[in-house]
């Protein structure tokens, strides 16, 4: 009798144990994002929880200045007690996470998870080509961005002009926003970025890395030909307006500019004040029909303690419910065709506009994001300024962008 009481004594002891194990299991998250996207994750890890009651899941969401903070953020993150277990990550820091061995191979999981193997064909193989790294996938999109032309339909059936059609060149856009520009009205308008003025150096051909990321390529002949063309439209046709200090997207809800380039993140605001009468159509091209997109994906730490756990989180955080949640926030365009068009998911858009920047999507190019992207947009930033300003030429401009990314990899 003493040695069943001893045997249930030890086996309650191992039970208690095994409890207390299974209770243990944190898995932290390191995320950014605005407060309505933390809401949209603190949901996704309920229902998280609702199948796994014993892990307990520490959301971190921080702003994002810059990726090589964030990324300096992930490596002290990477050393301490609190590693994260998944990382979401926009594109515009992939390369430098795949560097520092941030992220591991996810297709290995994939595959042998019939509910992901099923899903990720659903997926745009853009994306997931920009989440890839020597023939490998290192992250499940959960959003992008992409950018068209949108164009006031009123302001070309005043001065009888037809509405562009996909396919058109650099050419018929800059006479269509000569002949659009009248008075107070401008023709084009488009803020001074990086992701902005994107389109424009893929349509020609150009990309300010190298097809490896290991070098900028900022000053090449395709180059200084598209910020050259940019900087006429403001400077010699004066079709568009000065863009420093100028909100374009209010200006083109105004009725003052004809014609802006952006993605989804617009129309919310646009739709909210009354404006409808626009359509998109695809980026002007030169050399090359393309466009340019950003997004993020969800990464799995390679030397995570969890592994089982952070799939399925992994799952939770790209399923369907939370991709259509953030969707529905109005920003983020989903990175499924299922969901990117549906219409229940997207809002009441004009002219089937959900259905365009999907095609968009799924024909562009990804943000040129290499290891040293912060430097690489402060100097080509620094380049359309100066160029727009008058003060240098394009091609002086980015001879010396060029010249100080160099000195700064060096």
């Amino acid at each position: 009798m003493k040695k069943l009481v001893a045997i249930m004594l030890v086996l309650a002891l191992v039970l208690s144990l095994s409890i207390g194990f299974a209770e243990s299991i944190t898995l932290n998250v390191l995320n950014w994002g605005n407060s309505e996207e933390e809401a949209v994750f603190k949901d996704a890890i309920a229902r998280f929880n609702e199948k796994y009651p014993d892990v307990v899941v520490e959301h971190t969401i921080v702003p994002v200045e810059s990726w090589s903070d964030f990324i300096q953020k992930w490596v002290t993150m990477i050393g301490s007690s609190n590693a994260p277990d998944l990382t979401n990550i926009a594109i515009e820091g992939f390369q430098m996470a795949v560097a520092n061995d941030l992220v591991m191979p996810l297709d290995d999981v994939i595959s042998g998870d019939a509910d992901m193997s099923a899903q990720l064909p659903e997926f745009a193989q853009s994306l997931l080509d920009g989440f890839s790294y020597d023939g490998k996938l290192y992250g499940i999109p959960n959003g992008t961005q992409t950018m068209v032309v949108y164009y006031n339909k009123a302001l070309f059936d005043a001065k009888g002009l037809a509405y562009p059609q996909d396919g058109w060149t650099w050419e018929q856009f800059r006479q269509t926003a000569i002949a659009l520009t009248d008075g107070d009205v401008y023709g084009w308008g488009l803020p001074i970025s990086n992701w902005h003025m994107a389109p424009f150096w893929i349509t020609n051909g150009a990309y300010p890395c190298s097809a490896d990321y290991s070098a900028p390529t900022l000053n090449t002949p395709e180059m200084v030909e598209a910020l050259t063309f940019l900087s006429n439209l403001v400077l010699v046709d004066k079709c568009a307006p000065d863009p420093t200090g100028v909100d374009v997207y209010a200006q083109f809800a105004a009725g003052k500019i004809a014609m802006v380039g952006a993605g989804r993140w617009t129309l919310a605001s646009w739709l909210k004040e009354g404006f409808d009468t626009f359509d998109c159509v695809s980026w002007p091209m030169n050399k090359v029909q393309i466009s340019v997109y950003g997004g993020a994906a969800w990464t799995v730490n390679p030397n995570t303690q969890h592994k089982a756990e952070a799939i399925a989180l992994l799952k939770e955080f790209t399923s369907a419910a939370t991709l259509s949640a953030t969707a529905k926030l109005g920003q983020q365009i989903p990175p499924m065709a299922s969901l990117a068009t549906d219409p229940a998911i997207m809002g009441n858009m004009p002219e089937n506009i959900g259905q365009k920047l999907w095609n968009t999507i799924t024909t562009s190019k990804p943000i040129a994001a290499p290891m040293f992207f912060g430097q690489l947009e402060k100097a080509l930033v620094r380049a359309v300024e100066n160029t727009f300003a008058g003060v240098m030429t394009a091609q002086e401009a980015l001879d010396q962008a060029q010249q100080e990314v160099e000195a700064e990899l060096n």
